[in-house]
């Protein structure tokens, strides 16, 4: 499969404005990387459960590709 990369979401509202996505999609891997519009001055532990929150959200949308 190439590698195919995705610039705009579906059409809803947008929560995270001046946020830039970049998605990469290719067989085996997916990678995401968001530049932020400020910086994001957060604990240890707040980046702790941030991490927790975004892997949730991805494997949610993963999982309909998974054999249960």
């Amino acid at each position: 499969m190439k590698i195919k990369r995705f610039n705009e979401a579906n059409k809803t509202e947008c929560q995270t404005p001046g946020a830039v996505y970049d998605i990469t999609i290719s067989d085996d891997s997916i990678s995401c990387q968001v530049k932020l519009p400020f910086n994001l001055s957060i604990t240890e532990e707040e980046a702790e459960l941030l991490e927790a929150n975004i892997h949730n959200s991805i494997e949610i949308v993963l999982s309909k590709y998974f054999d249960k």
